[in-house]
């Protein structure tokens, strides 16, 4: 049918979507809450409660950097191990190969 001429059936649109990410940066969501605590704190605002409940943010922040650490390093180890014992096997069977 031409497009100009009406219709007994209703012909579907095309649906659309609309999606907007949201970006979360961390670092400046973190940056702000400081300039905020160290705002409150010249003023004289900020409550023992909030104080002690920043405090075990950061102690938790450190914490999961340090891990995070500990963590790379055990990978390196692994991978260093793996490498020597592919290369250990690798010449044990070249000595093999060779001897006979």
């Amino acid at each position: 049918m031409a497009s100009g001429l009406p219709s007994m059936f209703k012909t579907p649109r095309h649906r659309s979507f609309d999606y907007k990410p949201v970006y979360f940066d961390e670092q400046k969501e973190r940056k702000k809450e400081l300039e905020q605590l160290a705002e409150d704190a010249k003023s004289g605002n900020i409550s023992d409660e909030r104080r002690l409940e920043l405090l075990r943010g950061k102690l938790n922040h450190k914490w999961a950097a340090g891990s995070r650490t500990a963590r790379t390093q055990q990978n390196s180890g692994q991978k260093l191990r793996f490498i020597f014992i592919v290369a250990a096997l690798g010449g044990l069977v070249w000595f093999f190969f060779n001897w006979a």
